[in-house]
């Protein structure tokens, strides 16, 4: 290594350790310490240190004197911020950490970003929307976390105490005070009375402040609390009951204000009468055997992308590699499976040492014996894990310590909970009288029916059950009772002279022409009955909510069809969201490039004619064939239906999200900009002569200058994604273009195989400025990994953003 990456190196560590040991206040490195521990010259020392500031590899700061701060530790660390290559005067390094809108950043390992969540296939689902509740409760709730040993309570706990940052329940910049119950037992329970209460020295008349007096509006963590003696178990009690101390020796009260978290492996402490009332939540965190098979999975990647962080080495998994760590039983829960991947990166970290390799890789040679061995019930969980598993399209998976692993980002994009807003308002188009009914029928849907209710509404169903006894919404009892509650307060409100309903009429009537008969019907007996006359708001609101009802009960979804010439893709994204438990079935369908458009056509309205329950279909494609082939379905099918091409998986999964909506229409999905019908883009056309030049510059120039790469194979795939980036983007082919891709990316992954990556001042703002562009051209990288077995990291691909911008603007 030589003097300049020695200098960088040592820099990096520096920076990484303050980073991780959050000591911002100590971040940065002067000239003098770096010659005083590397024992190198001052003066070549100030001169190297310049060089890497040229390079943008280093922050430096305006204090005297200088100090040095690695670059690349602090993006990583950050990810959303981007910090200036010298530090105003008036700034500290501190501040841009510290100060974030977000404070989760600056603990990202201890965060709920960190779990899945989504109540369709998580097992923490649960005990997170109790932690929040308890966070965001009015003057907070005290919280007792049990689990078995190594269920991960305690790190459950510290990201309970991050949420609170990020909600700003507590100080954002403040620590949780953590206590260690394990430490205290009956020969020094004294010691743990007065680390939390304090103690008045009688000889020197001085208070020592105690844990709760120092920490007052803060959280404070006992961990293990069922291991603390009985007599400070009580004590601790009486202070969280009467919400106020005295410190030892002293009569003086204080006011308790911090909010207490304790977690427990024995659920035998429960019973103990006084637990419920100090702590009024409690949270049970599942072992991990019981996690849904996405939950193991997102764990394992979240550790591998950790440990490679940590050890700032590149790490790759096979997927049969990664399937032995989802299916095997852990007896010590998380713990032992983290520990497993850290022993199964050693071991991979060996091979990489003496082959020399570009990254340390894991095979089932790596795999501990006690992993393979305890593998049971495989039958059981394998289609969720390969329905999983087929989203991933290599077979390898690499965790870089530059950047998030894309499988771990695509399940985390997966996992997100849909926006409720946007799906209850999918169908509405501004109508609040429907919005209304789907409220009710959901309210009436999920509520027990009971006999009280029954006797009440007595009257009411005697009179309109016979007018509707032949209408769908007598196949469900609750539907049907929600509707005649709805009728019983309207005539109520009606015959007390109060306002009737306060929505207008509908301008988009959707109920059929039978309902509106039945609602008039029903309007009509009212009168009768009651001598009240209902209005034209409320004729619709009856008409619209029978609708609907058979909307419901008779399950009448749109249908999503997909289509691809990639038959794995299809099957294997129809299979993933069929595996979710969707309301609706999502189907594929395949063609091969062969076929003719009017074969294709057809074989398309074949399929919805046969999967079309009445509503229509959404076609989602990869292929810019489809989209070409619009008017040819269209003459050939009568149903209603609509193109869109962003055939992503987590597309996938809104639009399937979104269609298990009540009363949502074909007409409705067009409303939100994401899903309409795109036009494709025709292929760009490739001068003949670009080979050529290709050629050109593989063999004149590149040749000559590749140490590591083989020029012609870098070059065909360097070219070929070209290809893809100009075809999405939608910029024609140019020479020049050609040349200037080339020599960036062809040394850019010299650099990467040399562990040299190039660190570009101004990427992270590109990337933020140009994030669509960024999202392009990583997509189209990621065969990189799999040719070349590097990574290419986001500050060359800011580089790369900078050279096809003014591609972008130019005029075509």
């Amino acid at each position: 290594m030589d003097k300049k990456e020695h200098i960088f190196q040592y820099i990096h560590k520096d920076t990484l350790s303050k980073l991780n040991k959050q000591e911002y206040k100590e971040l940065g490195i002067d000239t003098l310490k770096i010659s005083l521990d590397l024992k190198m010259d001052r003066a070549n020392i100030s001169r190297i240190l310049n060089q890497l500031y040229n390079e943008g590899r280093l922050i430096k700061t305006s204090t005297r004197p200088v100090l040095y701060v690695d670059r690349s530790s602090l993006d990583n660390y950050l990810q959303d911020s981007f910090i200036p290559s010298i530090i105003p005067k008036n700034k500290e390094l501190q501040d841009y950490l510290v100060n974030q809108s977000n404070p989760i950043k600056a603990d990202s390992i201890n965060s709920f970003h960190r779990y899945i969540t989504n109540p369709r296939h998580s097992k923490m689902y649960e005990p997170i929307k109790k932690a929040k509740s308890a966070i965001l409760y009015p003057n907070r709730l005290n919280i007792l976390i049990f689990g078995e040993r190594g269920s991960g309570r305690f790190q459950f706990a510290k990201s309970l105490a991050n949420y609170a940052k990020e909600a700003q329940a507590i100080d954002p910049k403040s620590k949780p005070t953590i206590i260690e119950c394990l430490n205290y037992n009956v020969t020094n329970e004294q010691s743990f009375l007065k680390l939390i209460f304090g103690e008045y020295n009688i000889k020197s008349n001085i208070y020592k402040r105690g844990v709760f007096q120092t920490t007052q509006n803060n959280i404070i963590i006992f961990n293990n609390i069922d291991n603390l003696p009985a007599n400070a178990l009580s004590a601790l009690y009486n202070a969280i009951l009467d919400k106020s101390f005295v410190p030892i020796n002293s009569n003086k009260m204080i006011e308790l204000k911090s909010l207490i978290v304790a977690t427990s492996t024995s659920q035998a402490i429960l019973d103990n009468i006084d637990i419920r009332r100090c702590f009024p939540m409690l949270i049970d965190i599942p072992n991990l055997h019981d996690r849904s098979i996405v939950e193991k999975i997102v764990i394992i990647l979240q550790y591998l992308q950790d440990e490679a962080t940590l050890i700032d080495k590149t790490i790759r998994i096979s997927k049969d590699a990664l399937s032995c760590f989802v299916m095997s039983e852990y007896k010590g829960n998380l713990a032992q499976l983290r520990s497993e991947i850290r022993q199964a990166c050693a071991m991979g970290y060996q091979n990489y040492i003496n082959e020399n390799s570009f990254f340390i890789n894991i095979e089932f040679d790596e795999i501990s014996t006690s992993v393979l061995t305890n593998i049971f019930n495989i039958n059981e969980r394998i289609n969720e894990l390969n329905d999983t598993l087929n989203l991933f399209h290599n077979d390898y998976l690499f965790f870089s310590p530059y950047q998030q692993n894309s499988e771990l980002l695509l399940l985390y994009d997966l996992n997100r909970a849909p926006n409720t807003e946007d799906i209850s308002n999918v169908c509405l188009i501004d109508e609040e009288l429907i919005k209304q009914c789907i409220a009710d029928i959901d309210a009436a849907s999920s509520i027990q029916l009971n006999s009280i209710r029954s006797v009440l509404l007595q009257k009411i169903y005697d009179l309109i059950y016979p007018i509707v006894k032949n209408h769908s919404i007598c196949k469900n009892e609750n539907l049907l009772y929600g509707l005649l509650h709805h009728i019983s307060n309207e005539t109520n409100r009606l015959a007390l002279g109060q306002q009737s309903f306060t929505f207008s009429s509908l301008t988009s009537k959707i109920a059929r022409k039978n309902d509106y008969e039945y609602a008039n019907e029903i309007n009509r007996i009212i009168q009768k009955e009651y001598d009240i006359e209902l209005s034209d708001a409320e004729i619709d609101y009856i008409a619209t909510y029978l609708y609907l009802s058979s909307q419901w009960i008779d399950k009448k979804y749109i249908q999503l069809l997909i289509v691809s010439s990639n038959k794995d893709i299809a099957k294997n994204y129809a299979d993933y969201i069929n595996s979710q438990y969707f309301k609706s079935y999502t189907s594929y369908l395949t063609f091969t490039p062969e076929q003719e458009d009017n074969q294709i056509a057809q074989s398309i309205v074949d399929k919805m004619h046969t999967i079309d329950r009445g509503k229509g279909v959404i076609i989602a494609t990869d292929s810019p064939t489809i989209s070409k082939i619009n008017s040819l379905i269209a003459e050939q099918y009568q149903g209603e239906f609509t193109i869109i091409t962003d055939m992503s998986v987590q597309k996938l999964v809104s639009i399937a999200e979104k269609i298990e909506s009540l009363g949502v229409t074909i007409q409705s999905m067009n409303v939100f900009d994401d899903l309409k019908t795109t036009k494709s883009t025709s292929q760009n056309i490739v001068e003949p002569h670009a080979k050529n030049l290709l050629q050109d510059i593989q063999n004149k120039l590149l040749s000559e200058s590749l140490i590591f790469l083989n020029p012609e194979k870098a070059c065909q795939a360097l070219f070929n994604i070209l290809l893809n980036i100009i075809n999405d983007l939608s910029i024609p082919y140019s020479d020049d273009l050609l040349i200037k891709f080339l020599f960036h990316t062809t040394f850019a992954l010299e650099r990467c195989i040399r562990k040299e990556p190039y660190t570009y001042p101004k990427a992270r703002y590109l990337i933020k400025e140009h994030s669509k562009l960024f999202n392009v051209i990583d997509k189209n990288f990621k065969v990189i990994n799999e040719i070349f077995a590097v990574q290419i990291p986001t500050s060359e691909i800011g580089f790369i953003i900078e050279i096809f911008l003014p591609y972008l603007n130019a005029p075509q």
